[in-house]
């Protein structure tokens, strides 16, 4: 039998597998015809191509190939055939409802009747094709555009669309699908084998409106993303997780790369930080995903460690979780980034060191337009409180490097924000050496002031800097004659800055707050 060409590079599904066609023809010394398939898991297949000694094709993993009939492949149907049996109506109250999951639910509640309301609405709803936005056909099969026109005047309206693990073989069936879609500003292409070909720009009017793309799971390194960009020009969003790159080039030479606001790089190989500093170029970037990658260090070289970077001018958005980094400097480094709002920093070594609540601390004061941290609110007495914490953790090591030109300077490297906090806040006092100075040194005398009642006089009072705000509150409260009225605290540090800081934690002791000698309460009630 005459090998038919048309079949060789096509994509198949055969129960649930998807493969590639390599070889279409006779096997040995069976009869018929067969298709010889690359498989994309190889546990699916049996060899690498070779039959009895005879080699038939190339596979891309020693046991991904195997021989099929071809009445078992199934080389897919078009993509407006997809959308009508994915949204098309169902007259049933059912409709779109997975009836085995009902009688799971029925039988979890032990009620056998479970009345399922609004499903046959939302499915009318969406039978309408010509009013579709946003369409997922992940998982259909599909391997073509189907008739010219065809699907422009189905779904004319389309906006978002998934295309994500079906049997589409080429960037060319790609773009006629998109071509129809006028106003297409979402695609996801991942888990599809397309090649990336020699002149991907020539697919740039398919894709004119596109801003967001998803090619994930695609085997491609940066280059290959690189290439397909070429056909991208109003690109903004790039989700590239789960490939294979290790090496970032080509970005200053791309103006569609350049143009990107948002680029998620989770699960793929890159080690050294210097191939993430290529990105560091692009003017417009806001978010970065590098999740789950093999990243040991951070660092931004500047000329001094208090320094701001140019790298990254637009960045405000940052993950960065599950990556081998180990020393707090590479933390202390993103206090260098101009526009840093929000971090994702999960499961990282460095992290495991510390009880959870310390290591999150640590992170907020180092980083100080630090806002969301692993998708939480800094609030302002949480920040204040990491603050008044990191500056207690190391006063004493910088107070040793007074004087010591060499080790100052290690020490602004490795906590270049440790400095602002001292001129915000001063330094805890290390220096008592006796219970007599101790003593000394715990008595403090404050001024307490009621700004919202100017009649009232203030009066100054000494402390000890053991006290907590709870017996701070029956001090003032046996003070200003207002038993039975709960006071709201805040203090000023004059000498150092006119910010109020709200004395909002009972059980704290004044020395919490690093609340010194000649410092203004505030009394409200």
């Amino acid at each position: 039998m005459v090998e038919d060409t048309n079949y060789i590079g096509r994509r198949v599904d055969c129960e649930g597998h998807i493969g590639t066609v390599k070889y279409v023809g006779k096997v040995g010394s069976t009869q018929g015809q067969w298709l010889g398939i690359d498989w994309d898991d190889p546990a699916r297949g049996k060899h690498n191509g070779t039959y009895e000694g005879v080699k038939y094709f190339e596979t891309w993993h020693p046991t991904s190939a195997s021989f099929i009939r071809p009445a078992k492949a199934n080389f897919g149907i078009s993509c407006p055939e997809a959308i009508r049996v994915r949204y098309g109506f169902v007259d049933d109250e059912l409709a779109g409802i997975d009836k085995a999951s009902i009688d799971s639910v029925k039988k979890s509640l032990n009620a056998p009747f479970v009345e399922m309301v609004g499903f046959s609405k939302v499915n009318r709803k969406q039978s309408k094709f010509d009013q579709l936005k946003i369409i997922c056909l992940q998982d259909q099969c599909i391997s073509s555009a189907g008739f010219p026109g065809e699907l422009a005047e189905l779904c004319p309206q389309v906006e978002e669309l998934d295309l994500s693990h079906n049997l589409i073989n080429s960037w060319k069936a790609v773009a006629e699908i998109c071509g129809e879609l006028h106003n297409l500003k979402g695609l996801n292409i991942s888990g599809n084998n397309l090649p990336v070909e020699e002149h991907m720009e020539s697919y740039s009017s398919a894709f004119s409106n596109l801003r967001h793309l998803a090619l994930g799971k695609m085997k491609y390194n940066w280059s290959a993303v690189a290439k397909c960009l070429l056909a991208f020009p109003s690109i903004q969003q790039l989700t590239v997780s789960y490939n294979e790159i290790e090496q970032i080039c080509n970005v200053q030479d791309n103006s569609n790369i350049m143009k990107l606001t948002e680029i998620s790089l989770e699960n793929n190989r890159i080690r050294d930080w210097n191939e993430v500093l290529k990105l560091g170029k692009l003017p417009f970037l806001k978010g970065l995903n590098l999740n789950s990658n093999k990243l040991e260090v951070i660092r931004f070289y500047t000329s001094e460690p208090t320094d701001k970077t140019d790298f990254f001018p637009s960045l405000v958005q940052l993950h960065i979780s599950d990556n081998n980094i180990k020393d707090w400097r590479s933390i202390s480094e993103l206090e260098k980034l101009k526009s840093l709002e929000d971090l994702r920093f999960r499961e990282n070594p460095v992290l495991q060191e510390q009880n959870i609540q310390t290591g999150v601390q640590l992170v907020i004061a180092r980083i100080s337009n630090l806002k969301l941290f692993n998708g939480t609110e800094i609030s302002a007495s949480e920040r204040r409180g990491a603050e008044y914490d990191y500056l207690k953790l190391f006063a004493a090591s910088w107070k040793s490097s007074e004087g010591d030109i060499m080790k100052r300077k290690e020490f602004i490297t490795n906590h270049p924000r440790f400095p602002a906090l001292v001129e915000r806040y001063g330094v805890p006092d290390t220096s008592e050496s006796n219970k007599n100075t101790q003593l000394s040194s715990n008595v403090i005398t404050v001024e307490f002031v009621c700004p919202d009642n100017p009649n009232i006089k203030s009066m100054k009072k000494k402390l000890l800097k053991n006290m907590d705000v709870q017996k701070l509150m029956g001090v003032v409260q046996r003070l200003f004659r207002i038993n039975g009225k709960i006071p709201t605290l805040s203090f000023v540090r004059p000498k150092i800055s006119e910010d109020e800081i709200p004395l909002d934690k009972p059980l704290q002791e004044l020395s919490y707050y690093l609340i010194d000698e000649g410092d203004l309460i505030f009394v409200r009630w």
